[in-house]
């Protein structure tokens, strides 16, 4: 299960949104994750892969509200993929030498998404245990 936000997180994530906004032009590694992020969250893709939209978010502080009241059960499975295809070109490492100020978005997203496969995995699970339930019954 994904960690809680911390007041201390929230306070550094805060200090790490105000640099990102700052960005005319960041490394795709930036795009991409504040894209993952924005997916997860449930923008829709064409809000998610702009830049200025995502600087909208930064700037309101929208981003950190929302990652705070996250739910796994809310995501559309295509985000998730599409999230997983972006970050997965990267590691902490890679994003900590293209802006030191995204990695904690990108521990976040990574860890979202993983939240959310473990969940989806053990509905897939439930369903079939309730699906062969259902069936044994019927035979009786």
């Amino acid at each position: 299960m994904m960690s809680v936000l911390t007041k201390d997180d929230l306070e550094s994530m805060k200090t790490n949104i105000e640099i990102i906004k700052a960005l005319p032009n960041p490394p795709q590694a930036v795009k991409d994750t504040l894209e993952a992020v924005a997916l997860l969250l449930g923008y829709p893709p064409r809000q998610a892969k702009n830049w200025a939209f995502l600087q909208q978010l930064c700037k309101t502080g929208r981003f950190q509200r929302h990652m705070q009241e996250f739910q796994c059960e809310d995501v559309n499975l295509n985000s998730v993929k599409k999230a997983r295809r972006l970050l997965s070109t990267y590691d902490r490492n890679t994003i900590s030498g293209k802006c030191h100020a995204v990695v904690g978005l990108f521990i976040w997203a990574e860890s979202a998404v993983l939240e959310v496969e473990n969940y989806l995995e053990t509905r897939k699970e439930l369903m079939k245990e309730r699906k062969i339930s259902q069936n044994g019954k019927n035979k009786i």
